[in-house]
């Protein structure tokens, strides 16, 4: 397998170029001609060649005629697959490489949640979800969506995480053909995410002792960053605790006001973004904040953001603060 970036410039090389009767050394990128040659070179070893151009798009572009040659008369042995962010199919280069010489596949990513439409789903029932209980079956193992939702909320979504995790699973619980909640949740523990809604969970009970011994555990095994990778980093443990602080927060506000207008369960749904299986939480947890003091939790949060991001107070010892202010 071989591997090349679209946003390389490939092995460059100066021509003198003539424009307006000026001459100038302009350097010109070979890296299409780079792919083209390997893609009709016979492998070394073995007897086929896979071919991998990331970020393809502006090749695609500058060079339709060339690729669409290239289609028409490949090296067969050879593999050339070209990774773009999308394309028109109604175009000549889309309908050339859908055809007897290739195929043309789309790889959108996988909704790890119901639709905003699909209000009477359950939150385990998801795009992703689905595809982990069929990708188990590659493992000859077989699973429920809400294992999958278990095993997704402990791994994040990515594929290959996922992949891995169920291969391990599939090892550790050994003959039996079922992968069941409780085998993740021995195999895996309690997952980063789950940690930071246990967290959050205490918050809104005004839970301040609880609260502060998640946060601690927290900033000791590390916590799940938006690549889906874990960070042990108080700096940006303690800013994503405020800023999920903040959202959670925010929710509860908008329930409040609901409450306060005489508004019941469905008025929450149909009026915030709370999904439909944490409603009967988030109402219970509404119920001990008042309007009133919602603008000063308000303040105590950005506060300690900023504090977060321009200060050299400890990490730890901002979250603390702001913990104990909230569940006053």
């Amino acid at each position: 397998m071989i591997e090349f970036n679209g946003k390389d410039t490939g092995s460059n090389f100066t021509v003198n170029q003539s424009q307006g009767g000026a001459a100038q050394n302009v350097k010109i990128s070979t890296l299409f001609n780079d792919i083209i040659d390997e893609a009709k070179t016979a492998p070394m070893f073995g007897k086929h060649k896979l071919l991998i151009v990331e970020n393809a798009d502006n090749l695609l572009v500058k060079y339709q005629e060339r690729i669409s040659e290239y289609i028409k008369n490949p090296f067969r042995i050879n593999c050339l697959v070209l990774e773009v962010l999308s394309i028109d199919k109604r175009t000549r280069i889309a309908k050339a490489m859908n055809s007897k010489q290739g195929i043309l596949i789309e790889c959108g990513q996988l909704f790890d949640r119901p639709a905003p439409w699909e209000t009477k789903k359950p939150e385990y029932d998801s795009e992703l979800t689905k595809w982990i209980v069929m990708h188990a079956g590659n493992y000859d193992k077989t699973m429920n969506l809400k294992s999958a939702f278990c095993l997704m909320e402990r791994t994040g979504n990515s594929l290959a995480i996922i992949d891995r995790q169920l291969d391990a699973l599939s090892i550790f619980v050994g003959d039996r053909k079922e992968i069941s909640i409780e085998d993740i949740k021995m195999f895996s523990g309690v997952g980063h995410r789950e940690k930071l809604f246990n967290l959050l969970d205490a918050i809104g009970m005004k839970n301040s002792i609880s609260a502060v011994k998640m946060a601690e555990n927290i900033f000791n095994i590390g916590m799940e960053n938006e690549r889906k990778t874990i960070t042990f980093d108080p700096k940006s443990i303690a800013i994503t605790i405020v800023i999920s602080a903040h959202k959670r927060m925010k929710d509860l506000w908008k329930i409040i006001r609901v409450l306060d207008k005489g508004g019941n369960k469905n008025d929450v749904l149909e009026k915030t973004t709370v999904n439909r299986p944490f409603v009967d939480k988030m109402i219970k947890q509404a119920r001990n904040f008042k309007e009133e003091e919602m603008p000063e939790k308000w303040k105590y949060m950005l506060e300690a953001d900023l504090l977060c991001k321009t200060s050299r107070l400890s990490p730890t010892l901002i979250v603390d603060q702001l913990i104990a202010r909230l569940c006053m």
